[in-house]
């Protein structure tokens, strides 16, 4: 009986001590990502950014939506992620960090975007404000760059078509006349904020007589880029794409940084955030790596 008594009282230290020990251990750490694109376009980069995450914080729990296109579903979904309690939250593309700034204040954000002066979300590269880091892509000199590389396969006083997305905030217009003019080249730009819309400018790129399409900067133009690329192939029109990923998966041409290096560097400014840094403290990076890729099955179609 003394025995038994003793075995009752140990099993009953281990409760209350195992209980006391699941209300002492700190909550595991969140990290919320509010992505624009679909489970289908954006898997490999949250792959990406989730491996390299984990091999500094393995126990980190990773909250994930996306938008699928819809940028009106865009607060719905941060609010979600916020209730989380995410400790940082990852916001590629200006309108992202828009609604993650207002369902989430005060939580520090990790971003990419074109030019992150122009998106209103730091002057200064070597100075994040508003509790915003992350990578600039340099986006008015990758869409001139990316003019220019288009011209190549098209004769003086052509036609091509910018197609932008006004919500990415690039500022690019500058850099892509002042190339324009330098090769003579004609310019026109068609704006798509909507699926429809994106079949519109290939329309419209039919009654230009355009001799190629120059896809700018945009989140949402990369979410649909399966469509534009499908389009452009019936206009039979050459087109240039921000990520080279884009021409592997059967654009003509990509010229950029590569995206899934670029989400790696994402995952690198969340895992010293979870270290404690401030994303004051971190300089906004460049992409490090530029790559030109040309699809030359789709080139000799």
């Amino acid at each position: 009986m003394p025995e038994r008594r003793r075995f009752l009282i140990g099993a009953g230290a281990f409760v209350l001590l195992r209980s006391a020990y699941a209300q002492t251990r700190p909550a595991p750490r969140r990290v919320g990502i509010l992505s624009l694109g679909t489970p289908d376009t954006s898997a490999a980069l949250v792959r990406a950014f989730t491996e390299t995450l984990r091999e500094r914080h393995a126990d980190v729990q990773i909250d994930v939506r996306f938008a699928e296109g819809r940028e009106e579903d865009l607060a719905r979904l941060a609010a979600e992620v916020a209730a989380r309690r995410p400790t940082v939250f990852v916001a590629p593309g200006t309108v992202v960090v828009e609604a993650v700034r207002k369902a989430a204040p005060g939580v520090p954000i990790v971003t990419v975007v074109g030019d992150v002066a122009s998106a209103g979300i730091s002057p200064v590269l070597s100075k994040p404000a508003g509790g915003i880091t992350g990578v600039n892509f340099q986006s008015a000199s990758l869409d001139a760059k990316r003019l220019e590389l288009l011209a190549a396969l098209v004769s003086k006083g052509k036609v091509i078509l910018n197609l932008t997305d006004s919500s990415a905030r690039t500022g690019s217009q500058t850099a892509l006349g002042d190339t324009a003019r330098s090769l003579g080249i004609v310019l026109h730009a068609v704006e798509a904020r909507a699926p429809q819309e994106i079949d519109a400018a290939f329309e419209a790129a039919r009654k230009l007589g355009a001799s190629g399409v120059n896809v700018l900067s945009s989140p949402f133009l990369n979410t649909h880029r399966a469509r534009i690329v499908k389009l452009a192939a019936s206009a039979r029109l050459p087109a240039i794409y921000q990520w080279p990923e884009t021409a592997e998966e059967g654009g003509l041409m990509g010229y950029g940084p590569r995206l899934s290096t670029v989400y790696r560097q994402l995952a690198g400014y969340a895992a010293r955030i979870l270290d404690g840094a401030r994303p004051a403290d971190l300089p906004i990076e460049q992409p490090a790596k530029l790559e030109l890729v040309i699809n030359l099955r789709t080139a000799r179609s």
